[in-house]
Order: C-alpha cells, then structure tokens, then sequence
C-alpha cells in the first residue's frame, strides 16, 4: 500500500470516528505537535496549537453552543491524496438555538506524518455565513 493509500484510509477513519461522535477516537490522530488553522474571523476562527488547545476553544464550544447538534458527514470527499498529506471537503450540519440550522462544505487540507495529523487548515465554503452563525 503506497502512503497515499494509507493517508486515504487514515482520513476516512478520522472521519468515521467524528461522525459517530466520538471525540475522544477523533482527537487520538492528530500527532503532538499538531496545529489547527481554522479561518474566518469569529470568535471560533485562528490558530490552534495542539490538540488540548483546539479542543478547549474549538471543539468543546463548538459542542456546547451547538448542544451537540453538530454532524461530521463520515465520506468527505477526497479532491487529492498524497504522500504527506491529503485535501478533502467535508459536508457538516451545525444547529444552534437563535441562529438554526447551517450546512456547509468545508475544504480542508490535512499534513500527515507518522500516521498522524500534523496540520490542519479548514476553509468554509460560505465564510461570511459561518462567521455570522457563530456571532
């Protein structure tokens, strides 16, 4: 298996894990020094670096201000996988009370090393909306 194939495997695991909920599986691949770019310009857009700080301040809020009305599709679409790494759109459902219901295809470009997650960098597809549903 070439390491594309493997970071094609890895990703679709992550995302198996995120649409089923499970945080904790979820957060198991990102590596040590791994660092979040989240774009945008709301309180939930910036830099994260490690795991602990994404959870802490984007994760865990985006949970709690969603009441866990946040769904991960579990088949992102691959645009391109290679050796280091892989881009993908991911189609996510977020609810939040006072701002209903929000749909959105994110692309975004994974690092991978070591079978774990290095980087990551989210997009959203319509930022303006995101920065408003989370304003």
């Amino acid at each position: 298996m070439s390491n594309a194939d493997k970071n094609r495997q890895l990703i679709l695991d992550y995302f198996a894990a995120w649409s089923a909920g499970d945080v904790e599986k979820g957060e198991s691949y990102y590596s040590d020094d791994f660092v979040s770019y989240q774009a945008g310009h709301s309180h939930m857009a910036g830099v994260f670096h490690g795991k602990q700080e994404l959870h802490d301040r984007w994760i865990a809020p985006l949970i709690k201000m969603t009441d866990g009305r946040w769904h991960v599709s579990a088949a992102p679409d691959i645009l391109l996988a290679g050796d280091d790494g892989i881009v993908v759109i991911v189609h996510e459902t977020m609810e939040r009370e006072g701002k209903g219901k929000i749909t959105t295809d994110k692309l975004v470009v994974y690092t991978i090393r070591d079978d774990k997650i290095t980087t990551c960098r989210m997009y959203d597809g319509d930022q303006g909306a995101i920065d408003d549903f989370w304003s």
